[in-house]
């Protein structure tokens, strides 16, 4: 079960300007241009057609064809809470997606939610360890979805990239195993698989899970891990990456500090979203795909006059939303929240903070797109 905390206040004396490729300038209250389809895919798997939950989620106002964010879940604490997950628990992951330009989708796998059954990753536990099966039918029923997915006309088949989180990390990480024609990378957030009732021989058995995928040629990954993971500690991550690096595998993992109120719980957690964030995008830099624009804090920066703390503004944007910051022209200070429940707790919390310290404030954002106050 993934867990919320409460967003965090950043404040500094700056300013910002310039705008984000995605969209113009918009008035104050304004929404974002996003077009969000919830609905079904409709995937074959085996022979049949199955019908996976989803959720669409892509910015507006962009023509061609847009690079593909896969976004799958992790499991639920017991069978029966099985059909309690749905696509749109995860929105606010695919919208941030969605501000760097991606086409995200959110993917239910079968079993769960309102997707078709029966669950297809049963077949291993603490009296037949071996994990591989599972993950491998679970890959499939992503890759069923990608090849659905890369027949729109509006998503670039030739980039693509995956995203999940616990078992729907272990899960991606199989997919790329499998190597689906356009997936360019992986970030796998918190993934694995644990076994309750024998900790031990299940951890031993995803080291040698990991250990048994073949890895040669298969695509860069990102693993972000929180130093507390009540299931998958330090060490054991570890021995994973060494299994994947042994075989050579390209991982790069980055283990977040102590999250609370649990350290397993890092997708939609604001403190970890807030960190991962900055090293997802450093990554897609890296591999040379969507993100953020490097050169937008500084310009934002400059456009409302400051002269030093840009780094500021690069956490800013990366920063989950929904978020805005308020801006003391007279001042030169600003406050910013995000992760908030919705854009206009974000604009009232940010502009209530920076009134403390100046009577001229404006929000002169609304989560990545400037209102043009100043």
């Amino acid at each position: 079960m993934v867990a919320t905390i409460g967003a965090a206040l950043r404040s500094g004396a700056l300013a910002l300007a310039g705008a984000f490729w995605l969209a113009a300038t918009m008035p104050a209250g304004a929404q974002e241009p996003f077009r969000e389809d919830n609905g079904f895919l409709r995937a074959r798997i085996d022979g049949r057609e199955i019908r996976l939950e989803s959720l669409i989620i892509r910015p507006e106002g962009i023509e061609g064809r847009l690079p593909l964010a896969l976004i799958t879940h992790g499991k639920s604490a017991t069978g029966s809470r099985m059909g309690d997950l749905h696509a749109v628990q995860y929105k606010s992951i695919a919208r941030d997606l969605a501000r760097r330009g991606w086409m995200a989708a959110i993917v239910i796998r079968r079993g769960f939610g309102q997707s078709d059954g029966p669950f297809s990753g049963e077949g291993s536990g603490c009296g037949l360890p071996d994990m591989t099966g599972r993950f491998d039918s679970e890959a499939k029923e992503l890759e069923a979805a990608l090849e659905t997915l890369r027949e729109r006309p509006d998503v670039d088949p030739d980039r693509i990239i995956a995203l999940g989180e616990s078992a729907g990390g272990a899960a991606i990480m199989a997919l790329a195993q499998r190597k689906p024609p356009g997936l360019k990378a992986v970030i796998n957030v918190a993934g694995g698989l644990n076994f309750d009732e024998c900790v031990e021989k299940g951890r031993d058995a995803l080291v040698e899970t990991v250990r048994h995928w073949p890895w040669q040629e298969t695509v860069p990954q990102l693993w972000v891990y929180a130093a507390n993971d009540e299931l998958f500690p330090p060490p054991l991550v570890d021995r994973m990456r060494a299994a994947a690096l042994d075989r050579g595998g390209n991982v790069r993992l980055i283990t977040l500090p102590e999250i609370k109120p649990g350290g397993h719980a890092i997708l939609q957690n604001n403190q970890a979203r807030f960190a991962w964030l900055r090293e997802m995008d450093a990554s897609l830099r890296a591999w040379k795909l969507p993100t953020l624009p490097t050169g937008r804090p500084q310009a934002e920066f400059e456009r409302l006059g400051l002269e030093k703390g840009a780094r500021t503004f690069e956490d800013y944007f990366s920063a989950p939303g929904d978020k805005a910051m308020a801006f003391s022209k007279a001042s030169k200070t600003f406050n910013y929240r995000y992760g908030e429940k919705d854009l206009e707790q974000a604009r009232q919390t940010a502009l209530t903070a920076c009134r403390k310290k100046a009577e001229d404030c404006a929000v002169v954002f609304e989560n990545n797109r400037a209102t043009g106050a100043r």
